[in-house]
């Protein structure tokens, strides 16, 4: 029970979030490493609402290639709504790993209205392609917290976007006659800078942004990665949030091996509502 009048609170202590002073009840600013939580878990919904890619697989011998884009030209449906896993475990107070990881699939079948190269085959008009898309993203990130008070969190990090890209196609008919179409499924561990900002809009909203970028070039990889998610949080519970954002990215890719060239370049952009648990 509180008792007022004298000018101390009773039973109070700063544990609970007040000190005793003389002139009352007063509440106790929380000290920085008090907002810092060691551990995320988010799991939500992301649901792909703009998604243009281009991809072309070529044999150089034979000539340059023409992409192609995997909607308009194999009738595959890339806006859905996919399962999506993200969070970090901070081992130290400036010093955190970051984790994510959502997967996009697609699969169609369409009689061709235009001629597709691919590797040394060509599909010809008219031809029934029964066609599957896999994009698995996984990404795994260490951030260093260079600002930090009770409404701020900074930090800058580096780590790897590792893109799993495969491509299957089987076609009623072909150029050579006879000839099958190879499947693609290559595996691009790609690293990435990061630049992450935490602000406390309350003790029970928060806002988050994050943004990563990369462009390299070795050995048979060439490919350059822009990312940015923007996210509000509120704290509904002591070790649970609710959270919604949208984010975007942009990605280029082209490997080289022998006379086999692949060329990827995607835009993808979605919005995310989830839950988050924190410890």
């Amino acid at each position: 029970m509180w008792l007022f009048g004298t000018g101390v609170a009773l039973g109070a202590t700063e544990s609970d979030g007040f000190s005793v002073r003389s002139e009352g009840l007063i509440p106790v600013e929380p000290k920085p490493d008090d907002l810092l939580d060691r551990f995320k878990f988010a799991i939500g919904s992301y649901l792909v609402s703009d998604f243009n890619s281009t991809v072309s697989y070529t044999d150089t011998d034979l000539g340059a290639g023409v992409g192609i884009n995997p909607s308009q030209a194999l009738g595959l449906d890339f806006e859905q709504s996919v399962l999506r896993i993200q969070g970090y475990y901070r081992f130290t107070k400036a010093q955190a790993l970051t984790y994510s990881w959502y997967s996009i699939n697609s699969t169609g079948s369409k009689t061709l209205d235009e001629q597709i190269e691919w590797g040394d085959v060509t599909i010809p008009i008219g031809a029934n392609v029964q066609s599957e898309f896999d994009y698995d993203i996984y990404k795994l990130g260490y951030l260093w917290t260079f600002y930090h008070n009770n409404k701020v969190n900074l930090s800058i990090g580096a780590g790897l976007h590792v893109t799993r890209f495969k491509v299957g196609l089987n076609a009623s008919a072909t150029n050579p006659p006879g000839s099958s179409v190879q499947d693609v499924d290559f595996t691009a561990p790609l690293p990435v800078v990061s630049l992450d900002l935490g602000y406390n809009i309350t003790p029970k909203w928060k806002l988050g942004l994050l943004t990563q970028m990369f462009a390299m070039s070795m050995n048979e990889w060439q490919g350059s990665y822009r990312y940015t998610t923007l996210t509000v949080e509120y704290r509904a519970w002591e070790h649970v949030a609710l959270g919604v954002g949208l984010d975007g990215n942009s990605l280029n890719v082209k490997r080289t091996s022998g006379s086999e060239e692949f060329k990827l370049n995607q835009d993808l952009a979605g919005g995310m509502v989830y839950i988050a648990a924190y410890f």
